[in-house]
């Protein structure tokens, strides 16, 4: 049969309470008891490894309440957590900031537990303690690294949009170039033939009525009536008239083509890498006939451009943003709407103020609207880039772009883009 379990004896009870001391004192956390039978909780007693945590000695420590190590930081949500689970008479573990002896902070991983005595009632707390001021400085300079990866990942994609956007706009400028090559040779001497052969119907028109003035006074009244027939049966009087409205609309058409030519120059500014001074009106003007295809006729423009300064800058991205600007307020129009570009100097700086009619954005999308890749458009009608570029040129010009908005029925004004522009 097993050994029975016999009772120990005075001298074993004390024998193991020494025990019990001796692992409380060689535990490197420090260990609390606190009376819970007392209304503020106060501690009864404290292990050395508490004593080496906190500096406090046992004199210093025994019959207050352990709050004491928070000093005046009170304000920790997990201090909260800590009384619940002591009224709920539960479990409890939490890191708190806690401060030594002599001011210096460290953190302070708690477990708390509750005792309870053999009728069941709840007689005292006891609280493990342990220093993970090493623990919590390596999470957060490692929360810090995460973060410092994903602003230079953030970067790193906005410098690639850029880069990309300056491939683009290298391809366009010369897309551009050799179109503007090509267009401008057969436009001018198509232009050149158009004014000759205008000039020769005019000859030929006035050649032939001298013959027919001529027939009629000297020619016969049959000679004159046949000359009226061929007059008559060959509608020429209409023909005539048909060839000059002919030449005149063709050659406005080739004035058309001419003036889109030189928009495309002034847009991309093909000559023009370095900073140089620009008109902003003429910029503004001839990104407008760029955009003319996304304006069709539902969007009305409308231009209150004073008098502004002229600006140093590099007109090709600043013709990007107003491009981009300009695209944005025709999409945001559903049917047909207004576009006001106002622009005034303001003495220290130019302002721009693109504003349509369209149903304007609610804050949280204000928020994000300059931030890369970020879009409200369907899939395939918009990358998110055209906003996050533009505000990366305005500032790399020294100026300042920002959003107004309003939530609308689309007859008033949306939606407010502004920028702000050195003039030097």
């Amino acid at each position: 049969m097993p050994d029975q379990w016999v009772p120990p004896d005075a001298a074993m009870v004390a024998e193991q309470l020494k025990l019990h001391d001796r692992a409380m004192s060689a535990s490197s956390c420090g260990i609390t008891i606190a009376d819970a039978l007392h209304d503020d909780v106060p501690l009864i007693y404290i292990n050395e490894a508490f004593t080496r945590l906190t500096g406090y000695t046992p004199g210093e420590t025994l019959g207050r309440n352990c709050r004491f190590l928070q000093q005046d930081d009170r304000d920790q949500p997990e201090l909260l957590t800590l009384r619940i689970a002591l009224h709920d008479h539960r479990d409890c573990k939490i890191v708190i900031r806690n401060y030594r002896k002599d001011g210096i902070l460290f953190w302070n991983e708690l477990f708390t537990s509750p005792i309870f005595d053999d009728r069941g009632r709840l007689t005292h707390f006891v609280g493990i303690q342990t220093d993970v001021t090493d623990r919590v400085n390596a999470q957060a300079e490692l929360l810090r690294r995460k973060q410092a990866l994903e602003q230079a990942l953030d970067e790193l994609r906005e410098t690639q949009a850029m880069l990309i956007h300056s491939e683009k706009m290298n391809a366009l400028g010369q897309m551009v170039a050799g179109v503007a090559h090509e267009i401008n040779n057969p436009v001018s001497f198509i232009n050149s033939n158009l004014y000759s052969l205008r000039n020769t119907m005019h000859d030929l028109t006035g050649a032939y009525d001298e013959l027919e003035a001529l027939l009629k006074s000297s020619g016969g009244a049959d000679q004159t009536a046949a000359a009226a027939a061929v007059r008559a049966a060959h509608d020429l009087d209409f023909l005539i008239d048909d060839v000059d409205d002919l030449l005149k609309s063709s050659m406005g058409g080739l004035s058309r083509i001419k003036k889109i030519v030189d928009a495309l120059r002034t847009f991309s500014h093909l000559d023009e890498a370095e900073l140089k001074i620009s008109d902003l009106a003429t910029d503004i003007q001839s990104t407008l006939e760029i955009a003319r295809l996304e304006l069709k006729d539902r969007v009305k423009v409308v231009l209150e451009l004073e008098r502004l300064p002229p600006i140093k800058c590099y007109p090709a991205e600043l013709n990007q943003v107003f491009l981009n600007l300009i695209v944005n307020a025709a999409q945001a129009i559903e049917g047909s709407g207004t576009l006001t570009i106002r622009g005034h100097d303001e003495g220290d700086h130019v302002r721009l103020d693109f504003i349509d009619t369209g149903k304007g954005m609610p804050p949280e999308v204000m928020a994000n609207i300059f931030h890369p890749f970020y879009t409200t458009k369907p899939v395939g009608v918009g990358t998110g880039l055209g906003l996050a570029i533009s505000k990366k040129i305005v500032e790399a010009h020294g100026g300042h772009i920002f959003c107004e908005s309003s939530i609308t029925t689309g007859d008033e004004e949306g939606m407010a883009i502004v920028i702000l522009l050195s003039p030097r």
